[in-house]
């Protein structure tokens, strides 16, 4: 089974979208008028290298030379490439973490193990648990920040971890997602370290934070020319269509879209926890992503009994289907903008029978 946020299309009144997140500022303009101005693309087949794409990529990144791009239809396409390409004995995973890590590992018909090794408030992680139940010669993938819980690795953590299953034969790869709504990006991204680790790549999703998912456009990056080569080869040719292309020639350099868009996270992201942080009936777990986990502390309610009576406002949450380690009383929000923050916060209370003051709509 699919378990993703998103899925209004099994209602027909979903006015606010918490399940997926995404950034709620849309498709930038910047795309739009370069969809109109090259729309004869379409009549073509892109270049089967994607050599504009890569060196857009590039240029976003500030890579040099040496470093491998391989673009994608989406982070989770490259997740099945690399899982298919790599000889790998075993995938190993922090949960709860992203349900894809699990199937394509399945797909590949490679053994998969999930290490909890969060304490009770999702604030710290056991690194040597982890690490000391790694396997030589495995796989390990890590979302950071993570989802679901919004828990941010720092740089120094994953350099020793990166060492530690260099000792082990290990590729290391880290899915940056939601990294560019952290509030230290670029400085918290893995990227400034990616050169010294032959063992590790790192996975970006262009449309998370530029509000395209029907774009699917997702990119990788190693210095391993071993692993890009054999990723290279198991991947299909135009995996990209002609709108991902476009897109990534303008939405790298939307400085005004980036801008504005991390004004909005930092501002809305502590907006949303602190008056979540108010309401009784649900506890709400620090996040450094565009979203919160939240688990309900009511004793006659769960997350699906909340989810249906939010539908019937509007408003779509993120159920814990799929997240191994979560009760069903764990449920996720996106942050979104303010407007929406605030309905969303005045029907939570409604629901959950608290006494809360509706914040102000700035």
């Amino acid at each position: 089974m699919n378990f993703h946020g998103g899925n209004i299309y099994d209602y027909n009144n979903i006015k606010y979208d918490f399940s997926a997140n995404i950034n709620p500022a849309g498709v930038p303009q910047s795309f739009k008028k370069a969809l109109t101005d090259n729309i004869d693309m379409f009549a073509r087949y892109p270049d089967i290298e994607y050599r504009d794409l890569i060196r857009n990529i590039k240029d976003y990144l500030v890579l040099d030379d040496y470093a491998y791009v391989m673009p994608g239809n989406g982070a989770v396409d490259l997740i099945y490439s690399i899982m298919e390409s790599l000889d790998c004995k075993r995938l190993f995973t922090m949960a709860p973490t992203f349900s894809e890590y699990k199937k394509a590992a399945i797909i590949s018909g490679i053994p998969y193990e999930e290490i909890f090794c969060y304490d009770n408030d999702f604030s710290k992680l056991n690194i040597d648990l982890f690490l000391n139940k790694v396997r030589d010669g495995s796989i390990v993938i890590l979302c950071n920040p993570n989802n679901p819980t919004g828990f941010l690795i720092d740089i120094p953590t994953l350099v020793y971890i990166a060492t530690e299953l260099n000792k082990k034969n290990c590729v290391l790869i880290i899915d940056e997602a939601f990294i560019e709504f952290t509030d230290d990006y670029p400085f918290s991204s893995f990227l400034t370290k990616l050169y010294d680790f032959q063992n590790a790549v790192l996975i970006r999703a262009a449309t998370k934070f530029f509000g395209m998912p029907g774009i699917r456009l997702g990119y990788a990056v190693t210095y391993n020319r071993n692993i890009y080569e054999k990723v290279k080869k198991n991947q299909q040719p135009w995996c990209i269509n002609s709108s991902a292309v476009i897109a990534g020639s303008c939405i790298f350099k939307d400085i005004d879209y980036i801008s504005r868009s991390r004004k909005w996270i930092k501002e809305e992201r502590k907006f949303l926890y602190e008056e979540l942080s108010k309401l009784k009936g649900v506890k709400v777990y620090p996040s450094k992503a565009n979203f919160h986990l939240l688990k309900i502390t009511k004793e006659d309610m769960n997350a699906y009994n909340l989810r249906d009576k939010l539908v019937k406002q509007g408003i779509l949450i993120r159920t814990p289907d799929g997240f191994s380690y979560l009760a069903d009383k764990h449920f996720r929000l996106a942050v979104l903008d303010r407007y929406a923050n605030a309905f969303l916060l005045s029907v939570l209370n409604k629901v959950l029978c608290s006494t809360y003051n509706t914040p102000r709509i700035l």
